[in-house]
C-alpha cells in the first residue's frame, strides 16, 4: 500500500498489525470497532443463552423480593456469566485481549460484565443520556484507564438505537456545548459480533429503539487494576478451577485490600519463597 504522503514530520506511529491500527483510532477518536471472529451459528446460540439468562436472573431476583422493574434493573442483567457461563468466551474473546493488551498493557482487569437490553418501541431509555463509563470524572490522562468493549449481539442500526459517540471528547475535561454535540456526535453502526470498543472517558450514548425487537448487548469494562471492580468478581464467582492462572489475574484474582498490616506482611512473605 503507497505511504501516506507527508513533510515536516520528525515523529511517526507505527503499526505492526490491526490492532495497533484499532489502538490507534481508540486513541485518536475514543473509539473503534472490533470483529469477535465468530460463526454465525455461534452468534445465534450466544443469543439463545441471552434470552434465557434474562428469564432466569428475573426469576432469581423475584425470589429474593426485588422488582427489577421498580429499582430500574428490568434492562440490565449483572454479571451475565455467572447466570450463564458460556458467555466468559466472550469476556476472554482472544481478538479482543489483543487490542486491550495494546490499550491498557500487560495488566489490567474485569470491571463489569453486564447484559444490556434496549427494548423495542421504548420511548425512554436510561442510556439514551450521554455519560461516560468513569461517571462524575472530569480529567484527562495521556493514556487509557479503561476500556469498554460493548458485543454487539444483535446488529447496531440507527433505527434500534446504535450507539452515539462525541469523537475525541476523551481529552477534554469538560462536556461540550449541546450545539457541539450535535454538530460532532457520530452513530457507531455495526454487524452483530462486534465489539464497539470506546476509552470510557469519551462521552457516549445509546439511541431510543425505534423497532418491534430489542437490541441486546453485553458490555465489558476492563481497567487498570488501580481502580475498583463494580463486583468483586473473586467473590462472586465460587469456583474459578475452570480458569486459567491468566485469566484469574484478569478477573481480579490476586487483588483483595489487606485488612492489617500483618496481612500485607503476610502476603510478602509468601511471595518470597
Amino acid at each position: 500500500m503507497t505511504e501516506i504522503s507527508r513533510y515536516g514530520v520528525l515523529e511517526t506511529t507505527g503499526a505492526r498489525d490491526v490492532y495497533d491500527v484499532l489502538a490507534e483510532e481508540v486513541r485518536l477518536l475514543g473509539y473503534s470497532a472490533l470483529e469477535a471472529a465468530l460463526s454465525e451459528s455461534e452468534l445465534d446460540n450466544y443469543s439463545k443463552h441471552f434470552d434465557e439468562a434474562e428469564l432466569q436472573y428475573g426469576a432469581d431476583a423475584s425470589a429474593r423480593g426485588y422488582n427489577l422493574e421498580e429499582i430500574n434493573e428490568r434492562d440490565a442483567i449483572r454479571l451475565l456469566p455467572t447466570i450463564s457461563p458460556l458467555f466468559w468466551e466472550i469476556v476472554f474473546n482472544e481478538r479482543l485481549h489483543h487490542l486491550l493488551s495494546r490499550l491498557l498493557g500487560g495488566y489490567y482487569i474485569l470491571n463489569q460484565v453486564n447484559g444490556l437490553i434496549n427494548r423495542g418501541s421504548q420511548s425512554k431509555y436510561h442510556q439514551a443520556q450521554y455519560h461516560r463509563d468513569l461517571p462524575y470524572q472530569h480529567f484527562t490522562s495521556s493514556r487509557p484507564l479503561a476500556i469498554n468493549a460493548l458485543f454487539a449481539l444483535d446488529d447496531f442500526t440507527i433505527e434500534n438505537g446504535a450507539t452515539r459517540v462525541i469523537p475525541g471528547s476523551h481529552h477534554r475535561e469538560a462536556f461540550p456545548p449541546d450545539e457541539v454535540v450535535r454538530r460532532l456526535e457520530k452513530q457507531v453502526i455495526v454487524k452483530r459480533g462486534t465489539f464497539v470498543v470506546l476509552d470510557c472517558m469519551v462521552y457516549h450514548a445509546g439511541s431510543a429503539n425505534m423497532t418491534a425487537r430489542n437490541r441486546r448487548a453485553i458490555n465489558h469494562v476492563f481497567t487498570i487494576p488501580m481502580l475498583r471492580q463494580q463486583f468483586h468478581i473473586s467473590s462472586v464467582v465460587a469456583d474459578a478451577s475452570e480458569f486459567t492462572e491468566q485469566q484469574k489475574k484478569i478477573l481480579g484474582y490476586g487483588l483483595e485490600e489487606f485488612r492489617s498490616v500483618d496481612d500485607w506482611l503476610r502476603s510478602r512473605q509468601t511471595k518470597a519463597i
